[in-house]
């Protein structure tokens, strides 16, 4: 049978409001060999029932986390997702981590899946003494960790990739390791070190459907999927 992936919906407000995805981690899972199912942004209660019914997740990218909540000033060049999202992606991160479900995290869903577990951020990166956000706002190089669960995945150490980002993850909260890195040094990939398939990267492999380490990197997890 094909393994149904759930993936993260966003909340947005232009008139009306709606829950959106963009089409290409859509396709990315169909052409994997998954069925996608869009999550609505959805407070934990009814989250619950629907993660009975999936057999992975991905946690799309999407606007900037509200640390506010963890007490901590926002960055003025913040611009953070709407609170109904946030409140459900972590939710869905905190199940995610609670439960054997494989799991993708995306660009905000690696931050979401970082920062649930207690990791920390970078709101600005020139402000962490990163010079340029040029390395992150196009297509550049990552390095990954040798032996890793993310190396295994996409099949090479140094994927060429697409970015867009200006936060990142800090520091990596224990559960959890980095596996991959850009050029300054911004964490690019973490992993869960009890080797069960919780990956989270800092690009967005949906905008690079062509390259051969993101069709691996779908299949990947619809693979994991099949053995959940």
């Amino acid at each position: 049978m094909q393994p149904v992936i759930g993936i993260s919906g966003d909340i947005k407000t232009d008139g009306v409001e709606v829950v959106r995805l963009k089409l290409t981690y859509v396709e990315a899972v169909r052409r994997a060999g998954g069925i996608p199912l869009i999550l609505p942004a959805a407070p934990a209660h009814e989250l619950a029932p629907l993660l009975e019914r999936i057999d992975a997740v991905i946690l799309t990218g999407g606007d900037d986390i509200d640390l506010r909540a963890r007490g901590i000033p926002l960055h003025p060049r913040a611009e953070v997702m709407d609170a109904r999202r946030q409140q459900a992606e972590f939710a869905l991160a905190s199940a995610v981590h609670q439960c054997d479900l494989p799991a993708l995290g995306i660009c905000l869903g690696m931050q979401v899946l970082a920062t649930v577990a207690g990791g920390t951020m970078h709101q600005h990166l020139p402000d962490a003494g990163y010079p340029s956000l040029l390395e992150h706002r196009g297509v550049h190089d990552v390095e990954i960790m040798p032996g890793s669960k993310l190396a295994r995945a996409l099949g090479e150490l140094r994927p060429s990739v697409v970015s867009h980002h200006h936060q990142a993850v800090e520091r990596v909260p224990r559960g959890l390791r980095q596996v991959a890195r850009a050029a300054d040094g911004v964490i690019e990939g973490i992993e869960s070190i009890d080797g069960r398939f919780l990956l989270g990267v800092q690009w967005h492999p949906e905008r690079s459907p062509e390259a051969p380490a993101t069709q691996r990197l779908f299949r990947a997890l619809v693979e994991a999927a099949r053995g959940a």
